[in-house]
């Protein structure tokens, strides 16, 4: 039977545990734990769970997340993966809206750059992750170990077995780039990628298939493909080099950056803007407003879209693993370049 106990303190320096609560409280460790752990099934008057309660706020008790961990078979960490495509300058409010929906959760993310299979799993089986959330490709064989760890919860953004895999989320802002342009009256587009050593062409060929599928859509050619490099006058020879053709062209730009170029590409081959070329970026960038003339760009809302995966992510549908349809906030912010 559970009496109240004498009032009783851990020694100084050392951590109060289950026994130090069960004494303070006068009642056994088993009941401890079920107040504690809102164990299902037990009828524990209330009084006595109010005292335990209180017997371990007033000793600073903390359960041990290494002993809830192992009861549970897992931590209660999620493992975020990426990758160096995953720069730029919506990626930061993206990743942060992911942690902080975990931390809303009662979750903890843990991002971890991708390097190799090997070094994956040996992480996955060391924290022993409630879920892994990969922005990334993982490979099949890499799919399977982490199902073979037991990981409860586990979502890759891989779409098929092509490391260069598609991005849904990306292909959508690539076809809103494409109707925008299309809407303003340019029936020949042109996708102008970063350059070829970019880490983020894996990104810059989603977006270039959207594009792709809007033209297709609208009953026009598919866009062309462009690499601009990051010189200007490079630029300038690379993407209007050729005779002038007396035709009107837009321009999906990868991101802003890409766009800032082609706008100065344009200017010093004399082009009218928007009139012969227009050019829409995304990310909407501080500067984006800045340049001549003002550029068109795809404002993303990094933050809504983060926490929109992780809700999926989180939700029942996604508890036997798979690809998770995502989708990108982007909102068309016109200026003069369009």
């Amino acid at each position: 039977m559970d009496v109240p106990g004498k009032l009783s303190s851990p020694r100084r320096g050392r951590r109060p545990t289950v026994v130090d609560v069960a004494e303070r409280s006068g009642v056994s460790r088993a009941t401890v734990s079920y107040v504690l752990n809102n164990a299902p099934g037990q009828t524990i008057p209330e009084e006595t769970r109010a005292r335990v309660r209180a017997a371990a706020a007033a000793l600073g008790y903390v359960p041990s997340a290494a002993a809830a961990s192992l009861r549970r078979g897992h931590s209660r960490l999620v493992l975020v993966i990426t990758d160096k495509a995953l720069t730029g300058y919506v990626t930061e409010p993206f990743l942060a809206a992911i942690s902080e929906r975990f931390t809303t959760a009662g979750y903890t993310a843990l991002t971890h750059e991708f390097v190799s299979d090997e070094a994956l799993i040996a992480l996955i089986r060391e924290i022993r992750p409630f879920g892994v959330l990969a922005l990334t490709h993982l490979s099949r064989e890499v799919t399977e170990a982490v199902k073979e760890t037991g990981v409860p919860r586990w979502y890759s953004s891989a779409q098929g077995e092509d490391p260069a895999f598609r991005r849904p989320w990306e292909e959508e802002i690539g076809a809103v780039q494409a109707h925008h342009l299309i809407d303003r009256g340019f029936t020949r587009l042109v996708y102008a990628a970063p350059p070829e050593d970019s880490p983020r062409q894996v990104i810059a060929r989603s977006r270039a298939i959207g594009a792709a599928r809007a033209c297709d859509e609208r009953g026009l050619p598919a866009p062309g493909h462009l690499h601009v490099p990051l010189d200007r006058a490079d630029a300038a020879g690379r993407l209007f080099g050729g005779p002038p053709d007396g035709g009107r062209t837009g321009i999906c730009a990868f991101d802003d950056t890409v766009a800032a170029i082609v706008l100065a590409a344009a200017y010093d081959r004399r082009l009218s803007v928007p009139d012969t070329i227009a050019v829409v970026g995304v990310d909407d960038t501080p500067f984006a407003g800045s340049l001549t003339p003002p550029l068109t760009s795809l404002s993303i809302d990094a933050r809504a879209t983060g926490t929109l995966l992780t809700d999926r992510f989180l939700s029942d549908d996604s508890a036997e693993g798979g690809n998770i349809p995502s989708s990108a906030r982007a909102t068309v912010i016109q200026r003069a370049s369009t």
